[in-house]
């Protein structure tokens, strides 16, 4: 009975259906997140996974270890999300104002307001963000009053008031 190879004894046909099991060390698009505990072949752990230190044999050891780092990355992405709800709150508060000079009086700046000038001012109330956050279309370049988008680092936007007033 079975299949003809394998009652030949020829060597690399049969089906095994062994597993190790293994702690990922890092996201594998295939078998998981960093953290997971998976089943995979013997070869593939053996010859790739843990030479690439891509997972860990799971033994109580590395299963420990590696819990406790998940828990601690756990409370540091609880901190930072907090933090970053205080930045977006702090911003949702915030207005910022700019005197320039203008030409004549009519209202067209010598000039300009730009991504790097709301940037630098963000900075000066304690808000650090990359120039790619704030969406200004095209540099601010008469008085008066407008509303900028401003991504923050969880992903929402927020709309900040900016005063363009003479100087």
């Amino acid at each position: 009975g079975g299949e003809p190879w394998v009652a030949l004894g020829v060597r690399g046909y049969k089906k095994t259906t062994r597993k190790v099991q293994i702690v990922l060390l890092q996201d594998f698009p295939s078998l998981g997140r960093k953290g997971d505990e998976v089943g995979v072949s013997p070869g593939f752990a053996r010859n790739k996974l843990v030479p690439q230190k891509i997972a860990a044999y799971a033994t109580l050891e590395n299963l420990a270890k590696h819990a406790i780092e998940r828990t601690q990355e756990e409370l540091a992405r609880q901190a930072e999300e907090e933090r970053l709800k205080k930045v977006q709150q702090l911003m949702e508060k915030m207005t910022l104002s700019f005197k320039r000079l203008s030409k004549d009086g009519d209202g067209t700046l010598y000039g300009s307001v730009t991504a790097k000038n709301i940037l630098q001012a963000l900075a000066k109330k304690g808000v650090t963000l990359q120039e790619d956050k704030v969406e200004l279309a095209e540099p601010i370049k008469t008085m008066g009053e407008y509303t900028v988008p401003v991504r923050v680092p969880s992903g929402d936007t927020v709309d900040v008031p900016v005063y363009v007033v003479p100087k």
